[in-house]
């Protein structure tokens, strides 16, 4: 793979754009995913670690681990990628317990103004008065999403959304700044950054879970419904549905990323993005037909929501095209 794509600009464009639909819409599977992980009474912790470790091993097997190996394990950066990406697929999992999937990627969306208070905060950035007023939209509707939520269950549902909304955050400028990210320049050398990063990061987890799984068996730690039980490493919904999800889902979307930002750039894929909760409502329901999930019933003010998120993104991208 090279570091630019072939073909006419235009045929290059129409397969970024198709790549990047299909990277929304594999969103859309893997929140379906998670729900199905969830009424099958997989340990969340034991089928994140083990899709993260499925999709690291493809990866690798796909790419290689490249010349710079010793060097991603060593970084820092490294370790806020992968365990930021931990929380945001395990806070997710857990989110999609308590709440629909369609709701639980929208509620999601709280990352995208929070990424422009951090950007300000921290990195100096500062976006045009457009781009907040999109971001502001985009927040609006996520604090409108919650107020419905069963007052029972508000606040494992917005501890969840918050960790893995600020844990996106967290791995993206992290992995902004990671060294051998930056320097990587083909799809090829990115994935294989991602496929170390996850490696060395789940790796470790799992051998952390492990020490306190023996010290719970031994008396030494008490008991918290947080750590598996040795059944639940073996139960065979959890394995089937991590390879799925981690051989399949996973592996796709890191190489649809990263292809489809090359060729119709950074602010067109964050653009897609807005899509995202659309794409998970179109593929619940097929889902929910086929006696996959079980959906409470349809509540219509979700879809001005998603619309109203929609257009926040896109009023956000026009904003940074403007001042740009």
């Amino acid at each position: 793979m090279t570091a630019a794509p072939q073909g006419t600009a235009r045929d290059v464009a129409v397969v970024g754009w198709i790549e990047a639909a299909c990277y929304t819409l594999a969103i859309g599977v893997l929140s379906v995913a998670y729900a199905v992980a969830n009424q099958q009474g997989a340990h969340i912790v034991v089928f994140i670690l083990y899709s993260l470790l499925v999709s690291a091993i493809a990866l690798i097997a796909i790419t290689g681990f490249g010349d710079d190996a010793r060097a991603v394990m060593k970084a820092p950066e490294t370790w806020i990628v992968g365990i930021s990406n931990i929380v945001v697929e395990g806070a997710y999992a857990i989110l999609l317990g308590y709440v629909a999937p369609a709701d639980g990627s929208l509620m999601l969306r709280w990352s995208i103004p929070l990424a422009l208070v951090i950007g300000a905060a921290f990195m100096h950035r500062y976006p045009s008065l457009i781009t907040w007023a999109g971001g502001l939209l985009v927040g609006g509707v996520v604090v409108w999403l919650m107020l419905g939520v069963e007052p029972a269950v508000i606040i494992p549902v917005a501890a969840c959304a918050a960790a893995s909304a600020i844990a996106i955050n967290v791995r993206g400028f992290a992995s902004e700044f990671h060294k051998q990210n930056r320097a990587a320049t083909t799809i090829t050398q990115k994935m294989q950054v991602t496929g170390v990063v996850t490696l060395v990061t789940v790796a470790t987890s799992v051998v952390l879970v492990a020490l306190l799984m023996m010290a719970v068996s031994t008396g030494l730690l008490p008991a918290t419904p947080l750590l598996p039980d040795p059944e639940a490493l073996l139960h065979m919904p959890t394995i089937v549905l991590a390879l799925l999800v981690g051989g399949a889902i996973f592996t796709a979307m890191t190489y649809l990323s990263f292809s489809s930002v090359l060729k119709i750039r950074t602010e067109n894929f964050i653009a897609t993005s807005a899509f995202m909760p659309l794409a998970t409502f179109l593929v619940q329901w097929p889902a929910a037909s086929l006696g996959w999930i079980t959906l409470p019933p349809f509540e219509w003010r979700l879809m001005p929501a998603m619309l109203l998120a929609i257009v926040g993104v896109l009023i956000m991208v026009g904003g940074r095209r403007t001042s740009g």
